[in-house]
């Protein structure tokens, strides 16, 4: 590696220490490909998260980064609701992903306004007495977004005092004693020489010069004045305790030190606002005052339950808005625009299959059978059941119907026409339950690199009962993928690895019947039309392939697309810099060597197909007086990049042959 470049040193005058600049060129953090967002429905989450905007003061949908199933489990609520994402999060970090978005989607209707600022089917929580919210009404919460999880709430305040030096009174001033610190937005207590307690907010904090010697004197003003001279004064703030009571994870949060008016630098409300994932303050509350001067706890419980609203949502809930605006809050996938770091995505609750496979038990069969030998005489178990229907109804859409199938494929292209956008690559699942004819007719209305499909929905162990359930085969893929890239990089593919807790294949060639897969040659039909197959052999489940949906033969590898994207986000990071420099030949030179070396790098890694760099890459930087180098389409720099790269193995062929020893000898070829 070259040494890093040294910045000049600045003048040397007289004898002393001198800061050396920091070293120039440092190069930039490689970006990941590793990430995938995941965008369903959950039964908690942020939503309607504030947001800026003319109209419209929250975003509908919000990308959360998690890092585990623990923490995704912790903010959306685990395997709760009647979505597939629970399952295809679990699945993903299952196969070794260590980064993913969540986008939790719920319905567009409806939307909250500067003049109706509450966001919709939210708990509210109500402090019975002891405090008020600054309009003289009851201090209210509100869940921080939508749900009946919100019914489960409580919170509790306590006050607490710091006892401060006794100030002098001026009227409605306090003039504070050397040393002391008072903010504006600080509520007091104060007690009067003879008197009672009283309760006065610092409405502002100004100095004057000194009435007595030199120097200033700090002024507090009080929203009242006080009676008499002053005995003692204490500063009074809050800590807010909130529980979640969910019996599946119990979750509790602390705030401490809080002010008690907006004007606060602790302000309780802007505290909650952007630090707590269960409640946030009612958009009236400006300030919360306790009864009286005893600041006796206020407890707070559930008055309005919030509401699950599945059967509100529609497949649009899962996009923006239909005009491209860039000033309207982000909604459904638009919350992953201008993500850095994330490359693939997902989208399991797109649609909600009509009738969903039924559930097969797990449990170890009963059995009448005792110590003694005699004919077994087996109990008859209830067979698989049915799931309950989804309460998902207007995202229900069954592919086996050819007119519900085009409305999967038609939102299934939105979807790859988003990714295409955005630089992504958008793992598909094939509709369930097709035949291969039907399949194939599926896998003709896409002509993408950046879409990827795959057919064959795994079939595990369902957490919460002892049942089998069906899940979507793509986060499987997602998550094998973000292994791949740890263990190896990006050049290369994810096929083949196990496929951690599937323990059955619910259809497609890939469903094991017997001693293989049920149908080889449909899974070769399907392979060479671009369709990756999750097979079940003896040792597990796997996935057959990396190929994309593009029908060009040079853009069907995963791995290819994914290197050349990989190509387009280290060169927009690490070539930002070239947009102030002077256009000129030395400009042309960095550009090409920087260029140069990171395709260097790729090579080292096995990236391309060429024996040599000169076989594997090209980069043409034309110069600015040169035809190429002024056609350029209104740019003033132009760089060429040609890559090779590799192309998967994919096919490798064993044969066993018999010696005249009798030992038995393998042979492998291409």
């Amino acid at each position: 590696m070259a040494p890093a470049t040294s910045a000049p040193l600045p003048a040397l005058g007289a004898p002393g220490v001198y800061l050396a600049p920091d070293a120039a060129g440092r190069p930039p953090l490689p970006v990941r490909m590793d990430v995938c967002a995941f965008v369903g429905v959950a039964p908690r989450g942020p939503a309607w998260e504030r947001a800026d905007g003319p109209a419209v003061d929250r975003a509908r949908s919000v990308a959360v980064p998690v890092q585990s199933w623990q923490e995704y489990e912790e903010v959306f609520g685990g395997y709760a609701g009647p979505g597939l994402l629970p399952h295809a999060v679990a699945a993903f970090f299952a196969q070794g992903g260590s980064r993913a978005y969540i986008v939790r989607i719920v319905p567009r209707e409806p939307v909250p306004t500067q003049d109706a600022q509450v966001p919709p089917a939210r708990a509210v929580l109500t402090f019975a007495s002891g405090v008020t919210d600054g309009n003289g009404a009851a201090l209210r919460l509100q869940a921080r977004n939508e749900g009946r999880w919100g019914a489960l709430l409580t919170a509790t305040l306590t006050f607490g005092v710091v006892a401060m030096p006794v100030p002098g009174l001026d009227g409605r001033t306090l003039v504070l004693t050397p040393g002391t610190t008072v903010t504006a937005g600080s509520l007091l207590r104060l007690r009067p020489r003879g008197g009672t307690d009283e309760l006065r907010l610092v409405t502002g904090v100004m100095r004057r010069p000194a009435r007595a010697g030199t120097g200033w004197e700090l002024l507090a003003a009080l929203d009242a004045p006080v009676t008499g001279p002053l005995e003692r004064a204490e500063e009074v703030t809050a800590v807010l305790d909130v529980v979640d009571g969910d019996p599946g994870r119990a979750r509790s949060e602390r705030f401490t030190d809080l002010g008690l008016t907006s004007g606060h630098p602790r302000w309780l409300g802007a505290a909650l606002s952007t630090g707590s994932r269960l409640v946030e303050p009612m958009p009236s509350t400006e300030a919360v005052l306790p009864a009286d001067s005893r600041l006796a706890p206020a407890l707070a419980t559930v008055t309005t339950c919030g509401t699950d609203r599945y059967v509100f949502l529609t497949p649009e809930d899962f996009f923006g808005a239909p005009l491209a605006d860039p000033e309207a809050p982000p909604g459904g996938l638009d919350a992953l625009r201008d993500l850095p770091d994330c490359a693939t995505v997902v989208v399991p609750d797109l649609y909600a299959p009509a009738e969903p496979p039924a559930a097969e038990s797990v449990s170890t069969p009963a059995t009448l059978a005792g110590a003694d030998f005699a004919p077994c005489v087996p109990v008859p178990g209830s067979g698989p059941t049915r799931r309950p229907p989804t309460d998902l109804p207007g995202l229900r859409c069954d592919p086996l119907d050819r007119g519900e199938r085009a409305v999967v494929v038609a939102l299934q292209q939105r979807v790859v026409a988003f990714a295409e956008r955005e630089n992504m690559v958008a793992l598909l699942d094939v509709p369930p339950g097709l035949r291969p004819r039907d399949v194939l007719s599926w896998r003709s209305a896409f002509d993408s690199s950046y879409a990827a499909a795959y057919h064959g929905w795994p079939r595990v162990p369902d957490p919460r009962v002892n049942r089998l359930v069906t899940v979507a085969p793509a986060p499987y893929a997602a998550g094998t993928l973000a292994a791949a890239e740890h263990a190896r990089g990006t050049p290369f593919g994810p096929a083949q690895a196990p496929l951690a807790g599937v323990v059955d294949v619910a259809e497609g060639p890939g469903r094991r019947t017997g001693s293989g897969p049920a149908d080889p040659e449909a899974l070769g039909t399907l392979h060479r039309a671009g369709i990756n197959v999750c097979v079940l052999g003896r040792s597990g489940a796997r996935i057959t392939a990396a190929r994309t949906l593009a029908r060009d033969p040079a853009s069907g590898q995963l791995t290819a697309r994914r290197t050349v994207s990989y190509l387009e986000r280290t060169l927009e990071q690490q070539l930002a810099w070239a947009a102030f420099e002077p256009n000129d030949a030395l400009l042309r030179d960095r550009v090409r060597v920087a260029v140069e070396h990171l395709l260097l790098d790729l090579f080292a890694a096995g990236a391309f197909a060429g024996g040599s760099p000169a076989d594997s890459f090209f980069v043409r930087v034309p110069a600015a007086g040169t035809a190429a180098g002024t056609a350029t389409g209104g740019a003033d720099l132009l760089c060429e990049i040609g890559v090779a790269p590799g192309t998967p193995l994919e096919f490798l062929v064993v044969r066993v042959l018999r010696m005249d020893d009798g030992t038995l000898r393998t042979e492998g070829g291409r």
